[in-house]
């Protein structure tokens, strides 16, 4: 193939590997799916998110968008080196499409759509693959990860060239390190699994992976979530004020909250409430992203709150309090380390807040549903 042919063929996958189906797809849905689940414009987020009705065809035109360049060219008498670097160019351009702010997918749907017109026999290694995987752990990013790690073997066994193969073998690397966020989650087992049938909401994984979620999206983009309502379990469908606590090797690194309700759901609460206790506690340093996969979160889900009468009222097991003084107002939340009694409990709270214990400041007990 001619060298002004082959760069008019590699701009073109490009646009057509850029164009976001699945961001497209979801828009007219009235969801913005960059918001919500993973992020991702990917067919397993639209499928999470949309169901199948929308994740479907989000797969079906991705996988065209890689088969479609790659096909034409071999049509046409491209040779391997040309027709895999005219497929890595729509993979790329569906990886970091300029219409969404050069961001997009993982890439593995429009891969396929490479193979399938490039190499049928690798894509007959690692389709099983993929769905053997699948079938057993419903990790759609494990499955993708293996699958995809099978391709230059087998590209090499089946008697590719050794340029082909280094090609893939990049590519793949590209693969790997955009599922980095989901291997992470995978050893330390918060990595959703694709569900095909409708599961019922759990409570508590619900909370956790949203404020995980919200910390993790804020730190590394910068961007803040927006809950799919419809997937969470009925309690953060409604009003109501929550505390959201990081910690990092047992050590406090955030925490932020309210007492009464500052947005729409409980689901809205933990995603703002979790980003303020990473960046905005003035007791510690924002969270930096190397710290992500080191922090734990537990969420308080505030069932009631009143003044503090008598001692025998708090529970410092259970039971929060909290302390306003001078127009501030600061939670102690458990668990405490060494706080056996609610003596303990006020003393320690009036201390945290350098409040003189001779002050009149309000202590009320606040009832908690400690989650994490």
């Amino acid at each position: 193939m001619e060298l002004q042919v082959l760069l008019v063929a590699v701009l073109s996958a490009f646009w057509v590997g850029a164009l976001p189906f699945g961001y497209w797809l979801a828009r007219l849905r009235g969801v913005d799916i960059r918001k919500v689940g993973s992020g991702n414009i990917g067919a397993t987020n639209v499928f999470r998110i949309l169901g199948a009705k929308v994740g479907v065809p989000v797969l079906l035109l991705d996988t065209l968008k890689g088969w479609l360049p790659t096909f034409v060219v071999m049509r046409i008498g491209a040779d391997d080196v040309s027709a895999v670097l005219v497929g890595v160019s729509a993979i790329l351009g569906h990886t970091f499409s300029p219409f969404i702010g050069f961001k997009g997918g993982k890439g593995i749907a429009t891969g396929l759509g490479v193979l399938l017109a490039l190499s049928p026999m690798t894509l007959a290694v690692a389709l099983p693959v993929f769905l053997v995987v699948f079938l057993i752990t419903r990790w759609v990013s494990l499955s993708s990860v293996l699958a995809a790690l099978t391709v230059p073997i087998t590209a090499y066994l089946v008697g590719h060239s050794p340029t082909v193969v280094a090609i893939l073998s990049a590519v793949v690397a590209v693969i790997v390190w955009k599922h980095r966020s989901n291997i992470q989650r995978i050893l330390r087992g918060e990595e959703p699994k694709l569900q095909l049938r409708a599961h019922k909401p759990n409570l508590e994984q619900d909370c956790l992976s949203l404020a995980r979620r919200a910390v993790e999206r804020f730190v590394q983009e910068g961007a803040r979530i927006e809950p799919d309502l419809k997937a969470l379990h009925p309690l953060l469908r409604e009003s109501g004020s929550v505390y959201v606590a990081i910690y990092q090797d047992e050590q406090l690194r955030g925490l932020m909250g309210n007492l009464t309700p500052e947005q729409p759901t409980r689901a809205h609460e933990i995603i703002y409430h979790a980003t303020r206790a990473a960046l905005l506690d003035p007791r510690c340093p924002p969270v930096e992203s190397h710290e992500l996969p080191t922090l734990r979160y537990v969420v308080y889900l505030v069932e009631s709150y009143e003044p503090l009468r008598d001692l025998s009222q708090v529970n410092p097991h259970r039971d929060g309090v909290l302390i306003e003084w001078q127009g501030q107002a600061s939670a102690l939340v458990p668990p405490l380390p060494n706080v056996e009694s609610p003596q303990q409990q006020i003393e320690l709270a009036y201390a945290r807040c350098g409040i003189p214990r001779s002050a009149s400041a309000r202590v009320y007990r606040v009832r908690l549903n400690r989650i994490g």
